[in-house]
């Protein structure tokens, strides 16, 4: 019978302890997105430091793995009930500005675009207004996050 009653505790305790997962809270999904935003704006200033334009190269191609990798573990985090929506079309931005970022510096390298940033003051990217429109999305369900900053 004390058998029995251990083996019915422990399998009380492996269910029980599997029921924690699944869908983040509100709070864990907050805090992944503010993780998202500063991994991509971190990336992004980065990009802006840059000495010449080998290092900018190199480190817009560096931006686009980082905005990427940030973009597949807010995805791999999951999102609780009523926050789904927003946080794949955050997702799916963050992943459009990481092709973005990377197809810019890719393209220099190809013959005849070798002038594409001579006297450039400046890269915009539709989808880094996609992003900020995304993280707006969610300020407006109460997740405290702030857009991604100019560069």
């Amino acid at each position: 019978m004390a058998r029995l009653f251990l083996v019915l505790l422990l399998a009380l305790v492996v269910v029980v302890s599997g029921c924690g997962e699944g869908a983040p809270s509100v709070a864990e999904l907050e805090r992944s997105v503010v993780t998202a935003r500063d991994r991509a704006d971190v990336a992004l200033a980065r990009v802006t430091q840059a000495q010449n334009e080998d290092e900018l190269l190199e480190r817009m191609q560096e931006a686009g793995a980082e905005i990427e990798d940030a973009a597949g573990a807010l995805e791999a985090g999951g999102a609780p009930a009523g926050y789904e929506d927003d946080v794949a079309e955050l997702v799916e931005s963050l992943r459009r500005l990481a092709a973005d970022v990377e197809a810019i510096a890719e393209q220099v390298n190809q013959p005849g675009f070798e002038g594409l940033l001579t006297g450039a003051q400046g890269l915009s990217f539709e989808s880094w207004n996609q992003v900020n429109a995304a993280l707006a999305a969610l300020r407006r369900k109460r997740i405290e996050v702030e857009p991604l900053a100019r560069h």
